[in-house]
């Protein structure tokens, strides 16, 4: 029973890593993409299309955390690479602020920070459910400082630097957390969607929080 159980979470994670490098592929891939492409970019940029697609990545976001677990693994996946998707195009931006061997090399970097946390996740025997309240404190306190920011200079770095944390925790606790479901979850697939999604967020911040501390602009 032990063995079956070992080897339903690897096959898990197994899916979880293959649908979050699809996700940072579509990303990234379409990021380049719409960046080398001048009328694209400016179509993109010059009205009001790039804020419809933020609040539209808002939107999924949040259908895809608290619904997902009563879709079909189909239209989980669905969703999920759409939102990558809207992504890549919003990511865009990057690639022209951004020197691209810089974003290149934080790319590596986050990942190897991934592989880090995700491993002390997945192996400690140390229960992080209660880590998850401090990080949502943190994280809601760094979207209204965020808020505060705007009319607030001085602050921007402090915030990069405390969701940086916050994030990299996020790694760690998402991979218990999604080990942990296994147990009771009835579709592994659907799960792995989830978990691929939760691990694609915390790449994703991850990568932006160092680009701007450590990122070589244009």
């Amino acid at each position: 029973m032990l063995e079956e159980n070992r080897l339903n979470t690897k096959q898990l994670f197994s899916k979880v890593y293959m649908w979050l490098c699809l996700g940072l592929l579509v990303t990234f891939g379409i990021g380049y993409f719409v960046q080398e492409n001048v009328s694209l970019l400016s179509f993109i940029f010059s009205n009001n299309l790039y804020f419809l697609i933020i609040i539209a990545e808002v939107i999924l976001a949040l259908v895809l955390s608290v619904r997902i677990h009563k879709m079909s693994s189909r239209t989980a996946t669905i969703l999920y690479l759409v939102y990558t998707a809207l992504t890549g195009l919003t990511f865009s931006s990057i690639f022209v602020v951004y020197e691209l061997q810089s974003i290149i090399y934080i790319f590596l970097v986050t990942a190897i920070v991934l592989f880090v946390f995700a491993l002390i996740g997945y192996k400690t025997d140390i229960d992080l459910s209660k880590l998850g309240t401090i990080l949502l404190i943190g994280l809601i306190a760094v979207i209204l400082l965020s808020i505060v920011s705007i009319f607030v200079e001085g602050l921007n770095l402090g915030l990069t630097i405390l969701s940086l944390v916050i994030f990299i925790g996020y790694i760690a606790y998402d991979v218990q957390m999604i080990k942990k479901r296994l147990y009771y979850s009835d579709n592994d697939d659907s799960l792995a969607i989830y978990g691929a999604f939760q691990l694609y967020l915390d790449f994703i911040n991850v990568f932006i929080d160092l680009l701007r501390l450590f990122g070589k602009e244009r």
